[in-house]
Formats: C-alpha cells, structure tokens, sequence
C-alpha cells in the first residue's frame, strides 16, 4: 500500500471490448492467477479451470428442455 492507502492494482488486462472505454466489458488476469471478467461494473474472478467447467456445463444444456433455466441453475450450483 502507499501512503494514501491505496491498494496497488497488480491485475493485467488481456482484452477490452472498446479499448480506452473503462465502463466497457474487459478480461483481465489478477496477480493471483485468476481470470476475472468485467461486465457493467460487475466482476466475477474465477481460475481457468472453473471458467472451463462452467462454459462446459452451459453448451451442455438443452434449451428446448422444459424449465432448463432452472435446472442449469442447479446444475451449476451442485444441486440435483
């Protein structure tokens, strides 16, 4: 930290999808090796591995399946 308190950003951004627009969707890596996405404000940092399981448990899911939102929803969060 410095002498105002501040905390050193040490997160390395890899994509942004309007470059120079801080409020646009971005990708970054933090220092601890996780991958964190940023859309409107909202930021979620995951490890790769678990991004990975994620976006593999979603193009698994049939959308013309009766209620699928609700049972991605307990697929993704270890329910059955």
């Amino acid at each position: 930290m410095n002498s105002t308190n501040q905390a050193a950003n040490n997160d390395r951004e890899i994509w942004r999808k309007n470059p120079g627009d801080y409020y646009s969707p971005s990708i970054h890596v933090t220092e601890h090796k996780g991958i964190g996405i940023n859309v409107g404000g909202y930021v979620i940092v995951a490890p790769i591995e678990a991004w990975h399981e994620a976006g593999n448990k979603i193009l698994c899911v049939n959308p013309d399946l009766k209620d699928w939102k609700r049972k991605l929803a307990y697929w993704l969060l270890g329910w059955d």
